[in-house]
């Protein structure tokens, strides 16, 4: 059984798209990229829904309709690679940020999975982006998942 916090919750109970906060997992086993993604999220009305790699994430897409998804390539449970396999059965064009790390090997393989999956939009990075990226990617998820009515400059 999966915990779910009141913002959770609250995105659930929303039926329309239009009247419901737009939300976006975070998957990792710590907590570094949804504590720099709350930042910005916080200021955009966004929720932040952190997931431990442990999760099964393609029963949590189902129940929560994320507008994104944020990943790290390399995690102890699960790696990056299955999570973009679990993205691509659920929607091909649902956005995803990798945090591929130093390695650009890695970088090569999500190139591959992206394209072996048909994956429409994944953006990778070798470590968390800055937050000027962060707005640009959220922004950009929100328009394609119509849930955020704010427009990138």
């Amino acid at each position: 059984m999966t915990y779910l916090d009141k913002a959770l919750a609250a995105h659930l109970a929303g039926t329309d798209m239009a009247s419901r906060t737009p939300l976006v997992i975070v998957i990792e086993d710590e907590t570094r990229i949804a504590d720099a993604f709350h930042i910005v999220c916080d200021c955009l009305d966004v929720t932040v829904q952190p997931l431990d790699s442990l999760a099964d994430l393609a029963i949590t897409l189902r129940q929560i309709r994320p507008m994104a998804v944020i990943t790290e390539l390399d995690m102890a449970n699960q790696d990056g690679c299955h999570v973009l396999k679990s993205v691509a059965a659920y929607d091909r064009n649902l956005p995803v940020m990798v945090l591929a790390g130093t390695n650009t090997a890695l970088l090569g393989a999500i190139d591959a999975v992206e394209e072996l999956w048909g994956l429409s939009s994944v953006s990778k990075h070798q470590d968390l982006p800055g937050i000027g990226e962060i707005v640009d990617f959220l922004f950009r998820a929100g328009q394609s998942g119509r849930c955020l009515r704010l427009m990138p400059v």
